[in-house]
């Protein structure tokens, strides 16, 4: 069932990227979607009571924002985030734990949807499609190599008090797939792009991942919970299976933009 649910995303993925612009970066925002809803429960397990309607809202505008506005969009969106909040906090008097639920809001928001926003300023390049498609290879790559080495050859941990199966092992394996495959292949078909910025690239995305995938098992430690979501099966939710895409994106962005590309 993994094998099938991975497939069909993959599937709807390269569809949409293929189709247009809208078409992707909807399929983007429903995912983006998802995920916030999966938090906005983990959080009201946990009594708080985030603005999520507004968290939503601006998510929205920052993807699609920054697919119309490039950084401008994004900026709107985060104003709306933030005023938004705020106006909804003070009508809400009775609202409690306020520091911590707006913090709630805002962190569902710009660790989802801001940061995955940076899909669409990825795409708006010259062979954007190229690009993105890269980017999230090359995650996708870091996450096998990840499990096929830490499984084999894992025995000194990385973060043993955020997630204890992750292994050095594991993090060099990861990095040495994406290298070989930034190298080889990433730098053969995307256009523009050499040898050694491939490599630089790849490089960026294998850190980030990790961090990315730390990040989520951090705040599921805090949370209590082993997944935040269950709606695909063999993945647990949607947030589980894009945790490291929403580090990788603007990594890849802001990388291919300090090395001129």
């Amino acid at each position: 069932m993994a094998i099938a649910v991975g497939l069909t995303l993959a599937a709807v993925f390269l569809g949409t990227l293929f189709l247009n612009a809208w078409a992707f970066l909807t399929f983007v925002a429903i995912l983006v979607v998802i995920a916030q809803l999966e938090l906005d429960s983990a959080f009201r397990a946990q009594g708080l009571r985030p603005a999520t309607p507004v968290a939503v809202g601006a998510g929205l505008v920052t993807i699609y924002g920054a697919h119309g506005l490039g950084e401008a969009g994004q900026s709107l969106g985060l104003v709306v985030l933030v005023i938004g909040t705020m106006l909804v906090t003070l009508l809400d008097g009775g609202r409690r734990q306020v520091a911590a639920s707006l913090g709630a809001a805002f962190l569902m928001t710009l660790w989802v949807p801001f940061l995955a926003s940076y899909a669409a300023l990825l795409l708006a390049r010259p062979d954007g499609i190229w690009f993105v498609m890269a980017a999230i290879a090359l995650t996708v790559s870091n996450d096998i190599g990840a499990y096929a080495f830490g499984f084999k050859f894992g025995r000194h941990s990385l973060a043993p008090s955020v997630s204890p199966a992750k292994t050095w092992e594991g993090f060099a394996g990861g990095l040495a797939t994406v290298l070989l495959i930034a190298a080889f292949v990433t730098a053969e078909v995307v256009p523009g792009l050499g040898r050694g910025q491939a490599l630089v690239l790849g490089a960026g995305i294998s850190v980030a991942a990790t961090l990315g995938d730390l990040a989520e098992s951090l705040v599921k430690r805090d949370l209590g919970v082993k997944d935040l979501g269950r709606i695909l099966p063999g993945h647990g939710g949607v947030m589980d299976r894009v945790d490291a895409m929403l580090f990788t994106l603007p990594v890849a962005h802001l990388l291919l933009l300090a090395l001129g590309t």
